[in-house]
């Protein structure tokens, strides 16, 4: 059995390693004409936690990849993860996206190197913002089960977010819910939680490209641990109009009988796009 699940364990890691290869690749090669990112398209983790309701544009793909996410966890313990995601706008107003995480982590005196769960998600926002009202978007996520410190188990959730814009701010605010079985402790991961909630406030500086971000939530693990309440701060800074940066530091203190006391997030956001995508005029 444990020839077995080292084996398993291998395949993960080269799974993980291929499809980050193959994003990066596909990203450098692309051709870039009508691609465009967006700084002030959030992204969970991308630096904080709480995302707003605008998917990116129809047959635009976007790559991103955290390097890394660190977190620093009680009596010694850390965790240092690569995080990446491929999206792509597959109809008006709906995206489709794969995220997976490879983790190295130090518990009870031992460090473990491995691959987490993968989680394909789609985010369709029916209803865009107007003066009144605000943008409205779902997002089912289905979390695939994978590597030594990963889920036993699929598990599915559907989140509701909401958006509203009051002039060069923004508002954002999270919920989520996940059924399928509780996983054992330690298990599990951040792409996946029993439940999620949480509210951010954003302040966009527009000459500059650059975003400022706080948010604040509650997530409870799927491992069945104490709940923890986090406030993050970060910042999204367009690079060029295809790259974007973004980094934050995140604190459980809030409750730190159960949360991680500190954490800190760098990444990489790169919209491209194919042009066989996109007909030529005067066809469809």
């Amino acid at each position: 059995m444990k020839a077995v699940r080292s084996h398993f364990e291998m395949c993960q890691r080269k799974g993980l390693l291929v499809l980050l290869v193959l994003g990066l690749t596909l990203s450098l090669g692309a051709g870039q004409a009508r691609a465009q990112a967006d700084y002030r398209n959030l992204d969970p983790g991308r630096p904080i936690a709480v995302e707003d309701a605008q998917p990116i544009a129809y047959r635009e793909l976007e790559a991103q990849n955290g390097i890394p996410r660190f977190n620093r966890e009680h009596r010694g313990q850390w965790i240092v993860g690569l995080e990446s995601e491929y999206k792509m706008g597959i109809y008006k107003d709906l995206q489709v996206g794969l995220s997976s995480e490879y983790v190295v982590a130090h518990r009870n005196g031992n460090t473990v190197t491995t691959g987490r769960d993968r989680q394909l998600h789609l985010l369709y926002n029916f209803n865009q913002e107007t003066r009144h009202l605000p943008a409205l978007a779902i997002r089912p996520e289905l979390t695939i089960r994978g590597g030594g410190l990963g889920s036993r188990h699929e598990h599915a959730a559907l989140k509701g977010i909401v958006s509203k814009t009051i002039g060069h701010n923004r508002l954002h605010l999270n919920g989520s819910y996940t059924v399928g079985p509780t996983a054992a402790p330690g298990r599990g991961g951040e792409l996946v939680n029993r439940y999620f909630y949480g509210a951010a406030y954003e302040r966009t500086f527009p000459l500059k490209f650059v975003v400022l971000l706080a948010d604040v939530y509650a997530r409870k693990p799927i491992d069945n641990a104490p709940t923890q309440v986090v406030f993050e701060v970060g910042t999204r800074v367009q690079l060029t109009p295809r790259w974007v940066l973004d980094t934050g530091i995140s604190t459980g203190a809030l409750r730190s009988s159960a949360g991680p006391d500190l954490g800190f997030t760098f990444g990489l956001s790169h919209s491209f796009s194919f042009r066989w995508l996109y007909p030529r005029k005067g066809t469809t």
